[in-house]
């Protein structure tokens, strides 16, 4: 692991589950950071932040009869589109598909990396392989189970632009190489036969919704 980069992590939850709107979920917020060199740069600092990093860890096994798992994820639309694709119908726990996918594990509590984002002046020199792998090594034995649902944060709002689409793959690219896989939407997956059409063919090649996972502690 590389010395010079470290995360320094907040989280926030309430302790008094009977007002806690999400006691099933665990938020994390990171601010990444170097040690730089740069007299110039840094200002008599020891380190400098260069991105930031926001987690969600939901526990499968908590159970509060008045907050269910899925209204855990519920809080945006790239949370339940997560909750959505690895949830089974109950919404109670991980699908079998999703672990014939990459796998059982022994905890199958979720941590969702609802965003990570770099300045621009430290993008594409290794620090996001590095921050996702560190998250097996920290997070393993709290959660299973990482997922992600994959997006270029530059196009926020503006996927119309043709740049958009060449971004999305080189992200979904990087993605895969970090040891993730994407997940088929399984609504998709399920239509029968006979009701197949080149609508249908068309979804399931582009896979809009781009959610990968990946298993961190392994059965």
């Amino acid at each position: 692991m590389d010395e010079n980069v470290r995360i320094e992590y907040s989280f926030s939850h309430l302790l008094d589950v009977d007002y806690a709107s999400h006691p099933n979920m665990i938020t994390y917020s990171g601010k990444i950071l170097i040690k730089s060199d740069d007299e110039f740069d840094n200002y008599d600092l020891d380190e400098i932040e260069i991105g930031t990093i926001c987690l969600e860890m939901y526990d499968l096994n908590f159970e509060a009869g008045y907050c269910t798992l899925m209204e855990a994820f519920d809080k945006s639309s790239s949370s339940l589109a997560v909750g959505t694709a690895i949830l089974n119908d109950t919404y109670e726990s991980i699908d079998d598909r999703i672990e014939q996918l990459v796998g059982e594990t022994y905890n199958r509590n979720v941590l969702l990396v609802k965003r990570l984002e770099f300045k621009e002046k430290y993008r594409g020199k290794g620090y996001g392989k590095y921050v996702l792998n560190s998250l097996g090594i920290y997070f393993k034995s709290t959660c299973g189970y990482v997922a992600l649902k994959s997006f270029p944060v530059g196009f926020e709002g503006i996927t119309d632009d043709r740049n958009y689409y060449k971004a999305q793959e080189r992200l979904n690219s990087f993605y895969s190489k970090c040891g993730y896989k994407k997940i088929r939407q399984l609504a998709e997956n399920d239509i029968d036969e006979d009701e197949f059409n080149e609508d249908i063919e068309y979804l399931q090649d582009d896979e809009i919704n781009h959610i990968f996972i990946k298993n961190i502690a392994p059965a």
